[in-house]
């Protein structure tokens, strides 16, 4: 049987990178594909595993949860900022440019004094047709009058098809943020006004997609005077199919904004190729949980300790699914599910993969 390695694989646009290099939006998890044939088996008894489940349950959660988050977070938390004001003259070009829906790539790459804004993408694509030397722009405005032009986004290049364009974030004629932004699997922009008054703008972020995965995070940003700063950093959709030793999804759905109450429905199964149905479901169940605005940290917590789910195990979701941190989180669950006849097969199978290594 196949069993599935993980590795990480960077690659770096550079077509819309200043000096100091924003994160990508290329950047993804991989997945491939290893012979366990080449792995020499070890059985372990039900009492070594049912130990090693102890073990591992007694690991310190948060230092294997920081490890598992730092990855997005790195990306989360640092996008590239600006203080950068617009000449009168330049800001009229700009609003000219959004009326019409392109831009030269001279005057965007003046006006956002980034070299690297070119038109390739466009002139390459059999879906998008521009003049030569124009780009599309995209305009998103976050009040309710669009021609105040207060806070809003500019995408400089097609969001849809280009991976290259770019996400300006201004307030007035101040340039203040700017993100990669590629939105092929995730389309979307979206923002509310907080309790205190404030814009938050969210979108959907891809980590890593394919025929047996899936992994976007919900990236949370918010208005503050004239910066753009994180706020929330939680899981959208994270994916695994078989052949895997956990087969593992969580979807999320934003269910209202004021309070941000966010659904999640997650699902884990420990797939076993001899019988129909693969075998129980180990984990079946959704949550919904509420963010409240922390004034100290500046940023969007969750009571995770009044919904099913909490930080730790949530995490366990991320690709390529961290099984320590799984079986450390959600120990409870897995010695409930060996006094179960039905799962106890499937839970002892997925603790001897773990603990031999063919995961």
């Amino acid at each position: 049987m196949k069993n599935i390695f993980y590795f990480f694989t960077i690659l770096t646009v550079v077509s819309c990178n200043h000096i100091n290099k924003p994160a990508s939006k290329n950047t993804e998890k991989k997945v491939r594909k290893f012979d366990a044939e080449s792995i020499e088996k070890i059985r372990y008894s039900d009492l070594q595993l049912e130990a090693f489940l102890d073990s591992t349950g007694k690991l310190r959660t948060k230092l294997l949860a920081d490890k598992e988050a730092f990855y997005a977070d790195s990306i989360f938390k640092n996008q590239r900022q600006f203080d950068t004001l617009i000449s009168t003259k330049d800001f009229n070009k700009l609003k000219f440019a959004i009326r019409k829906g392109a831009i030269s790539v001279n005057t965007a790459r003046r006006i956002f004094n980034n070299p690297q804004i070119d038109s390739s993408c466009t002139e390459k694509s059999i879906f998008l047709n521009y003049k030569p030397g124009l780009t599309p722009i995209e305009y998103y405005p976050f009040g309710k009058n669009k021609n105040t032009f207060d806070e809003y986004g500019i995408c400089i290049g097609d969001p849809n098809h280009c991976p290259n364009a770019c996400l300006y974030f201004l307030k007035g004629k101040r340039i203040i943020a700017m993100h990669n932004f590629n939105q092929r699997f995730a389309p979307g922009l979206y923002h509310y006004q907080d309790s205190d008054g404030k814009t938050v703008i969210y979108y959907s972020y891809m980590f890593a997609e394919g025929s047996n995965e899936w992994w976007f995070n919900y990236f949370f940003y918010k208005y503050d005077g004239n910066k753009l700063i994180p706020v929330l950093n939680e899981l959208e959709n994270g994916n695994v199919s078989m052949p895997v030793p956990r087969a593992l999804w969580l979807e999320s759905k934003v269910l209202k904004t004021n309070p941000l109450t966010i659904k999640m429905t997650y699902h884990d199964e420990f797939p076993d190729t001899s019988t129909v149905d693969f075998g129980p479901s180990i984990i079946n169940d959704s949550t919904t949980i509420k963010y409240i605005w922390d004034k100290n940290s500046k940023t969007l917590k969750g009571q995770y300790e009044k919904a099913k789910i909490n930080e730790s195990q949530i995490l366990s979701y991320y690709l390529p699914g961290n099984n320590l941190l799984f079986i450390n989180s959600h120990y409870r669950t897995l010695k409930e599910a060996l006094q179960n006849k039905t799962k106890r097969k499937s839970v002892l199978d997925y603790l001897q993969k773990i603990k031999s290594g063919s995961n």
